[in-house]
């Protein structure tokens, strides 16, 4: 059965242009000016497209695969990190930053009692003691917060701390 290059183009889904294309590749066959043979073009399409996702499906499992061996690599070498003491968990980093300032709260909170009998300058002392905890529980938070997020836990601010 002959059919017209707009028919072809009608039942293969594509455009006129496409089936020119087709022909110019070499893998659609005129009969004559504008008149192709249905069946064998609907075939040599048929195993046109096959052949295309097979490629493309290669590719893609070539890909994949390349890309499963990364993973594997980037598993090992945190693995590897983590048993040389390299990498910490970020729970044990913040449950250790939490250790560390409970000590430093404990000890400086004994510091106006080593400092003066006197009860009003103990008084004075603690709440500067206290507005300087407050600060470093703050920049605690922050700095913990960030970690969680996966953002840089001491952005630079501008400040000078020197």
């Amino acid at each position: 059965m002959e059919v017209s290059t707009a028919d072809l183009a009608e039942i293969l889904g594509v455009s006129a242009r496409r089936i020119q294309q087709l022909a110019g590749s070499g893998i659609l066959r005129k009969l004559g000016h504008g008149e192709w043979l249905l069946p064998e073009c609907v075939q040599a399409f048929v195993e046109h497209k096959v052949q295309s996702e097979i490629r493309r499906t290669s590719k893609g499992e070539a890909n994949g695969a390349d890309r499963l061996k990364e993973i594997k690599a980037r598993r090992e070498e945190l693995k590897l990190a983590r048993e040389e003491r390299e990498l910490v968990p970020l729970v044990d980093a913040i449950f250790a930053m939490d250790q560390v300032a409970g000590v430093v709260v404990l000890q400086i909170n004994n510091v106006p009692a080593r400092f003066t009998r006197d009860l009003d300058e103990r008084e004075r002392l603690q709440a500067e003691i206290d507005d300087v905890l407050k600060s470093v529980a703050s920049r605690i938070q922050k700095c913990a917060a960030a970690l969680r997020a996966d953002l840089d836990a001491d952005p630079p601010d501008g400040e000078d701390d020197a």
